[in-house]
């Protein structure tokens, strides 16, 4: 049985290690930003970074940032070795619940042909559709990466670029 737990990361030095290691293996150079800006923007309120356990493994992590009605899933990532195994639909359904009255948006690599990770983009936003998720109809560009926008919530009220 899963028991999620959400230890804040500026709370404890050895979660703070695992959810670095696993942050730095997960986002590309492209995607990340320094640490230090994160825990900043986490200790005035205006977002939570999470290591997320099942009891006591470390499973993955979670950084969402927050405005009016707002959760925006900046970063989510389950460790590698565990994926598949229900981690990631039950974090979301957790925050599905957490955060009932608010819109939540994130953003995933756009589909590109193209790309070196073709196949992961597929299965990344099947497992987003999956997990209640819709099309925003609309990206934003971050740097170089083009990013589609999906929502919940609800009332399937849209979050507008």
């Amino acid at each position: 049985m899963i028991n999620l737990r959400f230890i804040n990361i500026k709370n404890d030095k050895e979660y703070n290690k695992k959810v670095k290691k696993l942050y730095n293996l997960a986002f590309t150079k492209e995607e990340r930003i320094p640490i230090f800006l994160l825990n900043l923007l986490a200790r005035k309120g205006k977002a939570t970074f999470y290591g997320i356990f099942d009891n006591e493994k470390f499973i993955g992590l979670i950084y969402n940032i927050y405005h009016k009605d707002i959760v925006f899933i900046y970063f989510f990532a389950i460790d590698k070795e565990l994926r598949g195994q229900g981690y990631g639909s039950k974090v979301l359904e957790f925050i599905k619940q957490k955060y009932n009255k608010h819109r939540i948006v994130l953003g995933i690599e756009q589909i590109d042909k193209n790309s070196k990770n073709y196949t992961q983009r597929i299965k990344r936003k099947e497992f987003y559709i999956r997990n209640g998720f819709k099309e925003a109809d609309y990206t934003i560009k971050e740097k170089k990466i083009i990013y589609e926008m999906l929502y919940y919530n609800e009332n399937n009220q849209k979050v507008k670029n």
